[in-house]
């Protein structure tokens, strides 16, 4: 009997650990970002959100125009600058306005000495760039990545 009180207590110990191991590894920092400039022509939000994971080199973002087309952030291509800035790339394919479809590529570049960015979009076959800037806080939310 006292083996099995072992084993018991030894599994108990081991699911503590790992229900407890993802948020003591999550090395993520969430940035919750608002507009104080805007240009967007319904594809630049007033608001967005991104997480950047330093060490693993990952990131995801998540706006109106991304929920609205994928239900959930979505991943982004980050992109350390010489500078001490980070370069966020994603794109969103298939957004509809009105009754056209359109493919567009995001680029937002954070400046975190002064928690301020800028975001540009690319609407594909299109010259429009509509553009914002804005402020961003560090955000006690949970990670957007995986």
């Amino acid at each position: 009997m006292t083996t099995i009180k072992a084993y018991a207590a030894v599994l108990a110990a081991a699911i503590s650990l790992f229900a407890t191991a993802p948020a003591a590894m999550a090395q993520s920092t969430v940035y919750d970002c608002r507009m104080s400039s805007l240009e967007g022509r319904g594809f630049i939000r007033p608001a967005i959100k991104f997480s950047i994971d330093f060490d693993k080199g990952e990131a995801a973002v998540v706006d109106d125009v991304v929920m609205r087309r994928y239900g959930k952030p979505i991943p982004a291509t980050l992109t350390q600058l010489g500078n001490g800035q980070y370069r966020l790339k994603w794109e969103v394919k298939n957004v509809r306005n009105g009754s056209a479809s359109f493919d567009l590529a995001y680029t937002l570049q954070y400046r975190p000495k002064v928690n301020a960015f800028n975001i540009r979009a690319q609407v594909r076959g299109y010259d429009n760039r509509p553009f914002g800037t804005g402020s961003c806080a560090i955000s006690a939310g949970a990670s957007l990545l995986g």
